[in-house]
């Protein structure tokens, strides 16, 4: 349980002070109530929840990777700024990936509901 605490407050922290986090976690709640709203299947909901939490981790581990560089190389560096802008990408890499399973997924279902 001690972990789980450390984990969770991780996650709280990351919400508290990014700004992409939070457009993250609106994201995740807008992706949810559609989900639920066209009704995915269980096999649609694994793929969605994979996408999704790939974007977390990618997230967490970008985070996490600034705040390290940062407090090794505290002063303005290169290096410093290359492992930076590394881990945003994987995070865009993530999100764009996230992106294209949600339209796979969800849009037949949106525009079959428009349909009907």
């Amino acid at each position: 349980m001690f972990g789980l605490k450390h984990a969770m407050n991780g996650l709280i922290e990351l919400i508290k002070n990014e700004r992409n986090a939070r457009f993250h976690l609106v994201s995740t709640l807008v992706v949810i109530y559609v989900g639920w709203k066209v009704g995915f299947e269980v096999s649609e909901w694994l793929w969605i929840s994979l996408a999704v939490a790939g974007v977390w981790v990618a997230e967490l581990l970008n985070s996490s990777l600034e705040r390290i560089t940062d407090l090794v190389s505290p002063q303005q560096s290169e290096l410093a700024k290359k492992a930076k802008d590394y881990a945003a990408g994987a995070v865009l890499v993530m999100a764009i990936w996230a992106i294209i399973v949600f339209l796979l997924v969800a849009m037949p279902r949106i525009l079959l509901n428009l349909m009907l």
